[in-house]
């Protein structure tokens, strides 16, 4: 076995142990425009507050199909991701800016994904971070696995089938930009 195949094993079987993404390195690829996601099975949140905003029951999981909107704005995080603790005030106001839009707030939702957290870690970031929207675990990996390990921040724009409309690795730098093409895609 060649010494760079032994680095690629060693840091796949980190990014494993750890959690962390080696996207690059073990052949996982996140999800482009155009391409379908796989069905995600997301657990459901736990406040009726955020279940009544993705008009979604009380049931243990649900599918991107159920939640009651066109489109959704997937945001994959890391609750230690020290990236998506920078962009957290941005999309912040990014939310509240759209929901002073009547018509985009019902045809834009929301949903973070904490890869890897707890419900305590999610609590303590949603509470701490003031996140105004449903952030979901995925304690064991399941929905980021399926998504390709990204890291993360990894943002998605998809419709209720899973159709990419819109992905983004990292920091969105411009969030005007991308509130320009959320309100393109909504008139679509």
């Amino acid at each position: 076995m060649t010494r760079n195949r032994q680095w690629i094993i060693v840091l796949c079987t980190v990014s494993l142990i750890t959690g962390l993404s080696a996207s690059g390195f073990c052949g996982d690829t996140p999800p482009k425009k155009g391409s379908q996601l796989p069905a995600l099975h997301l657990d459901t949140p736990a406040e009726q507050k955020d279940r009544d905003y993705l008009g979604i029951p009380e049931q243990k999981q649900f599918v991107l199909a159920d939640v009651k909107a066109d489109l959704i704005m997937l945001e994959v995080i890391g609750v230690y991701c020290p990236q998506c603790h920078k962009q957290r005030p941005h999309i912040n106001r990014l939310f509240h800016r759209l929901q002073k839009d009547s018509r985009l707030a019902n045809k834009i939702k929301f949903i973070g994904i904490a890869a890897g957290a707890t419900p305590m870690e999610v609590a303590y970031l949603v509470k701490e971070a003031h996140v105004p929207y449903p952030i979901v675990t995925d304690e064991q990996f399941a929905a980021h696995q399926l998504l390709g390990n990204p890291r993360t921040p990894f943002n998605l724009v998809v419709t209720k089938q899973g159709r990419v409309l819109w992905a983004h690795l990292g920091i969105i730098e411009d969030m005007n930009a991308f509130l320009a093409t959320l309100k393109k895609l909504a008139a679509e």
